[in-house]
Formats: structure tokens, C-alpha cells, sequence
């Protein structure tokens, strides 16, 4: 019902309020009832909501004449066991705390179908969940959890704006069923969860503060932490302490911009790196049904963290690029080169511009591929490609993009390695370190492209064990099902 849909919720209302009747024109209309005892934020959005795709709603208060006028003049609101009686799809909009309140309806509830909305203030990890406790509550009623995940501010905009899933649970199936073909009339997409012990997770969604980036911020802030210091004691201590030469002012913006390309190659490497490290598991277990480590799932799992981390990086340090030639001690610099350049009869050094080409070329060529990789993680981009498609981009993109990273590094450093300035303080420079680790992941992937190596390895993600060995053969070859086993040789 798209007209009705962008209709506004809340109109005005004309004189009067209390309790409006309506349940007599709504029976013959043939519209469906729903109930909702609460009269809190969320109830008002959830009957705007629900209006607007063509239920009668009946709002159950303890105050009818006080909460009247806060709905939307479509709606009836009237008493708790009125509203109780007339619907057989009641939506629970109280606090949990104050679900004991309700127990006098239990005769009027019973046999209907109950939707828990609740949310708890902190993360339940123990139970039981709101939605259980209010089945003990109701044990003759159905009992739903859905509708906490969504805000009052979705249902007042509508599922345009706002997320437009729907976790649901519930053990009884028609009463779950009901509710799921309810989220369809609003708008919304219904998730079905399973049964109503899953509620405790889906009451835990709304209170998760970043789950899956809080380990991928830490490692990127922590390498960050540690690059910063390390190029701060290279850079602005040495001179300082050796040469009482004050190069302080280079913190704000040199520091960090050479920070944040080491952070983003370190990152973009740990994104690859545990693919590497389950390939070389499987092919020691030679199987593929053992269970890789709990510290390596959760690494696999951060990958894409891991990489919108590297890209964050990437794109800051462009960015501190760009703006090195603006600062006042950029072109004072430039001004007294340029009052020394007079004497100096030939300063053009062919293989100084050629690394500066170079340089430059790869590193755009790495941010363009990393933005792709980022693009492409975004859900609403990865649904339009299929799985080949997005291996292609995620895998093979991503070896490119983390190549000429690499080469942009070394291309940084060209003869620098060598030189004993550059290794002040006994440290030797930051490309150095960094160029350890996706080293390390180029050799390793190289190594699983090898022919033997791969074919090995192909085998064992096909299911072939090292110490079961299956042999496919036709049916007409007198093999039960097709299926051998053959001894390993």
C-alpha cells in the first residue's frame, strides 16, 4: 500500500479524547485488530506504523482519557483488558520490569499471541531472557520476541530509512507465522531465528557496541601507537638529542603521514595473512573437516574489518599528502632551495625523478585497487555480484592491491637501506619493518600457487583426506552408491 504508506503518521486531531470506540466499524470493514498495551514512545510509533498499513489498533492504558491524545485518531485507546479482549495479536510494549502488572490479564490473554518488543539495559549473557520470563508469565499465551531491534524513529520514518529486518522467535509456529506476515504489511523484512530460546541473543543485538571492529581498532591503533613512537625517535628526538636541532613542528603532520602508510600495509597484510595460515594447516592435517583454532576463526571472520582499517589508513595518509606543500615550513623550505638552486649548476637527478614517478604511480594504483576492496565490502554492493565475482575482487584484487603497496614501500626506500645515516639511533627505517610482514604473505601465497602445492591443496578443500582417500567411480563399475574407499599408497 504505497499510498498509505507515505501518508504522515501523526495527523491532527480534532476536539476530544479519552477513549474512542471504533470496534464496530472496523468488525464490518473486516480489518484487522492488533492490541498494544503500553503507551510509551515506542507504542505511539508502533500504532502510527500500524494504522498506516491498514490495522485497527487498540491500545490498552491504565489512563485512557491522559494517553488519547498522543495517538493517532485511527486508534482506539481504551483499558488493558478491553484492548486485551479484542485482539488476538497483543504487542507487549512495557518495560520488563513492570510485565507482573500484567498478570491479571492472563485469563483475557489466553490462547493469543504475545509480542515481546522489551530490551534489557545491559548484556544478558546468563539468562533468561525477557521473553522467556514472559512466557512463564502467559505459559497459556504464544509468546513472540521481535520488534526490539528496530527504534521508534524507524517505525515513525518508515522501513525506507531504517534498517528493514526483523528478528523473530518464537516456539509456537502460527503465532510466529502471524507475526512475520504482520512485519510484511509494514514494510519490513521478517527473520525467522528459530525457537524462543534464541531471544537472550536477539535482546543482546541492540546493547553490542561494534563487537566485530573492536579488535581490528585496537590492532590499528596499537600499530599506529607503535609505528608514531618509533618514527618520533628516528625523526624528531635524533636530531634534537645528536645535533640540538629542533624538529618538533614535523609531529602533527610528517610523523603521522609517515605513520599512517606503515599502519594501512601492516593491516591490509593481517587481512590476507590468517588465509594463508589455514591453507597451511589443512595441508599438515591433510583434511579439511578439522576445526581450525579459536584464535584463527575469530581472525578470519575480522578480515573485512581488518581491510576497511587498511583503506582508513590509505586514505588519511592521500590525504596528509596533499596538504604537505600547504604548510608555512614546507614553503619556506622551498623558498631557501630555491635561493641555493642559482648556484648549483645541474640538480636534475635522473634516478631520484624516476623513483618520484614511480613512487607516486604505484601508490595511487594501491589506494584505486584498495577502494575497490572497499566498495566492494559494503553489503548493498556485494549483493549484486556473485560469489566468483566477489572472490575475484576480495582475493585476487586484494593480492594486487597488497603487491603494489609492497612496491610503492620499496620504491620509498630505493637505496635508503643502505645508507648508515638513515639508521639513527641503531634503528633502521620504517620501511624496513614494514615491508617484513607482507613479505612474508607475497612468498607465502607464491608458495601455494606452486603447481604441486595447489593441486595438493585443491584435493583437500574437494574432501579428500590424507587418510581416507575416496575414490568417485560409476555406478556401473559394481561400486555401491559410486562411492570406494581405497587405501592411502
Amino acid at each position: 500500500m504505497p499510498d498509505e504508506m507515505a501518508r504522515p503518521l501523526i495527523r491532527g486531531r480534532g476536539e476530544g479524547g479519552g477513549s474512542r470506540h471504533l470496534g464496530a466499524s472496523t468488525s464490518e470493514l473486516g480489518t484487522p485488530v492488533v492490541g498494544i498495551l503500553g503507551t510509551g514512545d515506542f507504542s505511539r510509533s508502533l500504532a502510527s506504523r500500524l494504522v498506516a498499513s491498514g490495522y485497527h489498533v487498540v491500545v490498552g492504558s491504565r489512563n485512557p482519557k491522559r494517553s488519547a491524545a498522543l495517538f493517532p485518531e485511527e486508534a482506539e485507546v481504551t483499558s488493558q483488558v478491553e484492548a486485551a479482549s479484542q485482539a488476538d495479536l497483543v504487542f507487549v510494549a512495557v518495560f520488563p520490569e513492570h510485565h507482573s502488572t500484567l498478570v491479571e490479564l492472563k485469563p483475557t490473554l489466553a490462547g493469543k499471541t504475545l509480542v515481546d518488543v522489551s530490551n534489557g539495559l545491559i548484556i544478558n549473557r546468563d539468562g533468561p531472557s525477557n521473553a522467556e520470563q514472559l512466557a512463564e508469565l502467559f505459559p497459556e499465551s504464544s509468546v513472540v520476541k521481535g520488534f526490539n531491534t528496530i527504534s521508534a524513529w524507524t517505525l515513525q520514518v518508515g522501513p525506507r530509512d531504517g534498517s528493514r529486518q526483523i528478528f523473530l522467535c518464537g516456539n509456537n509456529s502460527k503465532a510466529k507465522s502471524s507475526v512475520m506476515q504482520l512485519c510484511r504489511r509494514m514494510g519490513f523484512v521478517p527473520v525467522d531465528m528459530g525457537l524462543l530460546s534464541f531471544s537472550l541473543e536477539i535482546e543482546n543485538l541492540p546493547l553490542y557496541l561494534f563487537p566485530s571492529w573492536r579488535v581490528p581498532v585496537f590492532c590499528t591503533l596499537s600499530l599506529f601507537a607503535f609505528f608514531y613512537v618509533y618514527n618520533f625517535l628516528r625523526d624528531v628526538l635524533q636530531p634534537y638529542v645528536t645535533a640540538g636541532k629542533s624538529v618538533f613542528y614535523k609531529m602533527p603532520i610528517e610523523t603521522v603521514n609517515v605513520t599512517l602508510p606503515a599502519v594501512a600495509l601492516v593491516m591490509l597484510s593481517l587481512v590476507y595473512l590468517p588465509g594463508l595460515c589455514a591453507a597451511l594447516l589443512q595441508l599438515w592435517w591433510g583434511t579439511k573437516y578439522n576445526r581450525f583454532p579459536s584464535w584463527l576463526d575469530r581472525w578470519l571472520k575480522s578480515r573485512k574489518q581488518l581491510g576497511l582499517c587498511s583503506f582508513w589508513c590509505a586514505a588519511l595518509h592521500a590525504i596528509y599528502s596533499l596538504c604537505l606543500p600547504m604548510r608555512k615550513s614546507a614553503r619556506f623550505k622551498l623558498l631557501i632551495a630555491a635561493q641555493q638552486v642559482k648556484a648549483v649548476d645541474d640538480v636534475w637527478v635522473d634516478a631520484e625523478v624516476w623513483r618520484m614517478e614511480l613512487y607516486l604511480s604505484a601508490g595511487i594504483m594501491a589506494l584505486g585497487l584498495l577502494s575497490l576492496l572497499a566498495v566492494t565490502s559494503l553489503p548493498s554492493v556485494a549483493n549484486t555480484v556473485n560469489w566468483r565475482e566477489f572472490s575475484f575482487i576480495q582475493s585476487t584484487l586484494g593480492y594486487c592491491a597488497l603487491s603494489t603497496a609492497t612496491v610503492h614501500t620499496l620504491l620509498y626506500g630505493w637505496d635508503r637501506a643502505f645508507d648508515p645515516a638513515q639508521y639513527r639511533f641503531l634503528m633502521p627505517p620504517t620501511f624496513m619493518l614494514v615491508l617484513v610482514l607482507p613479505a612474508t604473505v607475497l612468498l607465502g601465497r607464491l608458495a601455494l600457487l606452486a603447481p604441486c602445492v595447489a593441486r595438493r591443496l585443491g584435493r583437500i578443500r574437494r574432501g579428500w583426506e590424507k587418510s581416507r582417500q575416496l575414490h568417485f567411480a560409476l555406478p556401473h563399475d559394481g561400486c555401491r552408491n559410486g562411492l570406494e574407499e581405497v587405501s592411502d599408497v
